[in-house]
């Protein structure tokens, strides 16, 4: 399965002013590197390479396979449907079920096994705000950790176990 991000994050989990709060920096002199952070934050979490496996803001996938087997699970939890194409060998469209299953949709070719299909989903918790405060809260103290914690070894260099703890409920195992 080949993963298209559609249409991305309107904006990130949170927010530069968050992070300056949680860090108490009263200056704007390393914005660029706190926001250097987040980013980093961000992307060790969401989506296909995050470690959580799910999507934090509510983003626009496409899903795009070859060749399609008797079903195909979407990659995230609580992932929408917006569309899905199934064709068959001669470039036909094939009438499909979708059902849930371990929280992930589930889509099923009704009239034959496809030849390659297109599955646009929406997956994510919605605005920024809406992400559990739990996770927020762990990528407010990464982000610090890394901010007072510059070289890679030394004092401090692990990650937290409260990042860990936080986290953990979030963690989706991937099949």
């Amino acid at each position: 399965m080949r993963l298209v991000l559609v249409v991305p994050p309107a904006a990130t989990p949170i927010t530069l002013a968050e992070v300056k709060a949680q860090a108490r920096v009263e200056h704007d002199d390393e914005d660029l590197l706190l926001q250097h952070y987040i980013d980093a934050a961000t992307a060790w979490l969401d989506g296909p390479a995050g470690i959580l496996g799910r999507c934090l803001v509510t983003q626009t996938w496409r899903a795009e396979l070859p060749a399609v087997p008797r079903s195909v699970r979407l990659p995230f939890p609580d992932s929408v449907v917006d569309s899905a194409m199934f064709s068959d060998e001669e470039g036909g469209e094939l009438t499909h079920e979708l059902i849930l299953q371990d929280q992930r949709p589930l889509l099923r070719p009704i009239t034959g096994l496809g030849r390659s299909a297109a599955i646009t989903f929406t997956a994510g918790y919605g605005a920024p705000a809406n992400v559990p405060a739990a996770i927020r809260q762990a990528m407010l103290l990464l982000v610090t950790q890394w901010y007072e914690y510059r070289q890679v070894t030394g004092a401090g260099a692990a990650l937290p176990f409260a990042v860990e703890a936080l986290l953990a409920p979030y963690r989706r195992v991937r099949l």
